[in-house]
Protein backbone atom coordinates (compact mmCIF):
# COMPACT_ATOMS: atom_id res chain seq x y z
CA UNK A 1 0.00 0.00 0.00
CA UNK A 2 3.11 2.61 0.77
CA UNK A 3 4.46 1.92 -2.22
CA UNK A 4 1.52 2.02 -4.68
CA UNK A 5 0.18 5.33 -2.51
CA UNK A 6 3.30 7.14 -3.80
CA UNK A 7 3.45 5.69 -7.27
CA UNK A 8 0.08 7.01 -7.54
CA UNK A 9 0.88 10.26 -6.31
CA UNK A 10 3.73 11.08 -8.78
CA UNK A 11 0.63 10.39 -11.02
CA UNK A 12 -1.41 12.83 -9.14
CA UNK A 13 1.49 15.36 -9.26
CA UNK A 14 2.21 15.28 -13.32
CA UNK A 15 -1.62 15.73 -13.95
CA UNK A 16 -1.42 18.60 -11.18
CA UNK A 17 1.24 20.26 -12.96
CA UNK A 18 -0.32 19.73 -16.22
CA UNK A 19 -3.61 21.80 -14.71
CA UNK A 20 -1.94 24.32 -13.53
CA UNK A 21 -0.34 25.23 -16.86
CA UNK A 22 -3.15 24.66 -18.37
CA UNK A 23 -5.17 27.27 -16.61
CA UNK A 24 -2.51 29.83 -15.09
CA UNK A 25 0.62 29.00 -17.47
CA UNK A 26 2.53 28.41 -14.81
CA UNK A 27 3.79 25.68 -12.24
CA UNK A 28 5.65 24.61 -9.28
CA UNK A 29 9.54 24.16 -10.35
CA UNK A 30 10.69 21.84 -7.45
CA UNK A 31 7.68 19.43 -7.94
CA UNK A 32 8.28 19.67 -11.75
CA UNK A 33 12.05 18.82 -11.09
CA UNK A 34 11.40 15.35 -9.18
CA UNK A 35 8.66 14.45 -11.83
CA UNK A 36 11.13 14.96 -14.89
CA UNK A 37 13.58 13.05 -12.90
CA UNK A 38 11.62 10.11 -12.09
CA UNK A 39 11.36 9.39 -15.68
CA UNK A 40 15.43 8.71 -15.75
CA UNK A 41 15.40 6.80 -12.52
CA UNK A 42 15.28 3.49 -14.24
CA UNK A 43 16.64 1.03 -11.53
CA UNK A 44 15.46 2.79 -8.26
CA UNK A 45 16.23 1.28 -4.85
CA UNK A 46 12.89 1.96 -3.35
CA UNK A 47 9.61 3.71 -5.25
CA UNK A 48 10.31 6.90 -3.12
CA UNK A 49 13.86 6.91 -5.00
CA UNK A 50 12.27 7.49 -8.07
CA UNK A 51 11.34 10.73 -6.93
CA UNK A 52 14.46 11.66 -4.97
CA UNK A 53 12.24 10.82 -2.14
CA UNK A 54 9.17 11.44 -0.23
CA UNK A 55 9.67 15.28 -0.84
CA UNK A 56 9.59 14.97 -4.70
CA UNK A 57 5.77 13.50 -4.18
CA UNK A 58 4.81 16.26 -1.82
CA UNK A 59 2.31 17.79 -3.89
CA UNK A 60 0.99 14.73 -5.40
CA UNK A 61 0.34 13.18 -1.85
CA UNK A 62 -1.57 16.57 -1.01
CA UNK A 63 -3.95 16.08 -3.57
CA UNK A 64 -4.48 12.38 -2.90
CA UNK A 65 -5.51 13.64 0.83
CA UNK A 66 -7.47 16.15 -1.21
CA UNK A 67 -9.37 13.59 -3.26
CA UNK A 68 -10.14 11.01 -0.51
CA UNK A 69 -10.92 13.39 2.44
CA UNK A 70 -14.27 15.75 2.21
CA UNK A 71 -11.73 18.17 0.90
CA UNK A 72 -11.62 17.23 -3.05
CA UNK A 73 -12.81 20.01 -5.15
CA UNK A 74 -12.90 20.87 -9.18
CA UNK A 75 -9.34 21.02 -9.39
CA UNK A 76 -8.01 18.15 -7.82
CA UNK A 77 -11.02 16.10 -9.80
CA UNK A 78 -9.42 17.39 -12.82
CA UNK A 79 -6.08 16.23 -11.74
CA UNK A 80 -7.86 12.46 -10.65
CA UNK A 81 -9.26 12.59 -14.21
CA UNK A 82 -5.78 13.28 -15.86
CA UNK A 83 -4.25 10.40 -13.63
CA UNK A 84 -6.92 7.74 -14.49
CA UNK A 85 -6.52 8.63 -18.36
CA UNK A 86 -2.54 8.28 -17.94
CA UNK A 87 -3.64 4.40 -15.72
CA UNK A 88 -5.45 3.81 -19.21
CA UNK A 89 -2.31 4.87 -21.60
CA UNK A 90 -0.43 2.72 -19.19
CA UNK A 91 -2.04 -0.31 -20.15
CA UNK A 92 -1.69 0.09 -23.97
CA UNK A 93 1.92 0.59 -23.53
CA UNK A 94 2.70 -1.99 -21.15
CA UNK A 95 1.00 -4.23 -23.80
CA UNK A 96 3.23 -3.10 -26.48
CA UNK A 97 6.90 -4.06 -26.27
CA UNK A 98 8.45 -2.58 -28.90
CA UNK A 99 6.87 0.96 -28.03
CA UNK A 100 7.65 0.43 -24.24
CA UNK A 101 11.38 -0.21 -25.45
CA UNK A 102 11.59 2.27 -28.51
CA UNK A 103 10.64 4.84 -25.69
CA UNK A 104 13.14 3.55 -22.78
CA UNK A 105 15.59 4.16 -25.91
CA UNK A 106 14.70 7.45 -26.34
CA UNK A 107 14.97 8.45 -22.77
CA UNK A 108 18.67 7.32 -22.13
CA UNK A 109 19.57 9.62 -25.50
CA UNK A 110 17.99 12.67 -23.16
CA UNK A 111 19.12 11.71 -19.86
CA UNK A 112 22.45 13.32 -21.14
CA UNK A 113 21.29 16.55 -21.80
CA UNK A 114 19.11 16.41 -18.45
CA UNK A 115 22.66 15.77 -16.63
CA UNK A 116 24.35 18.33 -18.71
CA UNK A 117 21.49 21.37 -17.39
CA UNK A 118 22.04 19.86 -13.82
CA UNK A 119 18.83 18.62 -14.04
CA UNK A 120 17.36 21.82 -13.89
CA UNK A 121 13.73 22.90 -16.25
CA UNK A 122 16.10 23.21 -19.82
CA UNK A 123 13.47 23.81 -22.62
CA UNK A 124 15.24 21.69 -24.73
CA UNK A 125 14.77 18.84 -22.55
CA UNK A 126 11.13 19.47 -22.23
CA UNK A 127 10.93 19.73 -25.69
CA UNK A 128 12.69 16.39 -26.05
CA UNK A 129 10.42 14.90 -23.73
CA UNK A 130 7.16 16.20 -25.63
CA UNK A 131 8.77 14.96 -28.89
CA UNK A 132 9.05 11.24 -27.25
CA UNK A 133 5.13 11.44 -25.89
CA UNK A 134 3.74 12.78 -29.24
CA UNK A 135 5.26 10.08 -31.36
CA UNK A 136 4.88 6.94 -29.00
CA UNK A 137 1.95 7.87 -27.18
CA UNK A 138 -0.38 10.19 -28.63
CA UNK A 139 -0.42 8.04 -31.34
CA UNK A 140 -2.24 5.53 -29.59
CA UNK A 141 -5.94 5.16 -30.06
CA UNK A 142 -6.55 6.27 -26.57
CA UNK A 143 -5.80 10.25 -26.11
CA UNK A 144 -5.93 12.40 -23.27
CA UNK A 145 -7.92 15.54 -23.63
CA UNK A 146 -6.57 18.60 -21.86
CA UNK A 147 -8.77 21.19 -20.58
CA UNK A 148 -7.26 25.13 -19.84
CA UNK A 149 -7.18 28.32 -21.80
CA UNK A 150 -6.72 28.84 -25.24
CA UNK A 151 -3.98 31.20 -24.50
CA UNK A 152 -2.10 29.03 -22.88
CA UNK A 153 -2.78 25.58 -25.21
CA UNK A 154 -1.76 27.61 -28.23
CA UNK A 155 1.80 28.60 -26.95
CA UNK A 156 4.04 26.35 -28.15
CA UNK A 157 6.70 26.12 -24.88
CA UNK A 158 3.56 25.23 -22.72
CA UNK A 159 2.27 22.30 -24.94
CA UNK A 160 5.72 20.62 -24.76
CA UNK A 161 5.66 21.45 -21.00
CA UNK A 162 2.59 19.49 -21.00
CA UNK A 163 3.23 16.86 -23.20
CA UNK A 164 6.64 16.08 -21.33
CA UNK A 165 5.20 16.40 -18.06
CA UNK A 166 2.26 13.76 -19.05
CA UNK A 167 5.55 11.69 -20.28
CA UNK A 168 6.68 11.74 -16.45
CA UNK A 169 2.71 10.80 -15.55
CA UNK A 170 3.10 8.05 -17.72
CA UNK A 171 5.93 6.55 -16.15
CA UNK A 172 4.46 6.52 -12.73
CA UNK A 173 1.53 4.97 -13.94
CA UNK A 174 3.36 2.54 -15.53
CA UNK A 175 5.40 2.27 -11.65
CA UNK A 176 1.85 2.52 -10.13
CA UNK A 177 1.00 -1.08 -11.58
CA UNK A 178 4.40 -2.60 -11.60
CA UNK A 179 4.06 -2.58 -7.44
CA UNK A 180 0.41 -3.66 -7.44
CA UNK A 181 -1.90 -0.31 -7.88
CA UNK A 182 -5.11 -1.22 -9.44
CA UNK A 183 -7.86 1.18 -10.34
CA UNK A 184 -10.93 -1.00 -7.85
CA UNK A 185 -8.19 -0.59 -5.06
CA UNK A 186 -9.06 3.56 -5.01
CA UNK A 187 -12.80 2.82 -4.62
CA UNK A 188 -12.27 -0.24 -2.23
CA UNK A 189 -9.12 0.97 -0.35
CA UNK A 190 -9.47 4.62 -0.52
CA UNK A 191 -9.67 4.99 3.12
CA UNK A 192 -6.34 3.01 3.62
CA UNK A 193 -4.77 5.36 1.23
CA UNK A 194 -5.67 8.67 2.57
CA UNK A 195 -4.12 7.47 5.72
CA UNK A 196 -1.02 6.27 3.69
CA UNK A 197 -0.75 9.23 2.37
CA UNK A 198 -1.21 11.50 5.51
CA UNK A 199 1.36 9.22 7.33
CA UNK A 200 3.80 10.39 5.03
CA UNK A 201 3.17 14.06 4.50
CA UNK A 202 3.78 13.75 8.44
CA UNK A 203 6.94 11.78 8.60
Amino acid sequence: MRDATIAFAGMLQASELVRQIATSGTYSGQAARASVGSVFSRSPESTEAVYGGIGGVRMGLRVLTELFSARSNHESLQSLNYALGLAKLSKQVRRDGKRLTAIGDELDLVEQAWRDADEQLDEAVFSQLADIYQRHVSTLGFRLSISGRPEYLKQGDKVAFVRALLLTGLRSAILWHQVGGRQWRLVFQRRRMLEQAQELLTA
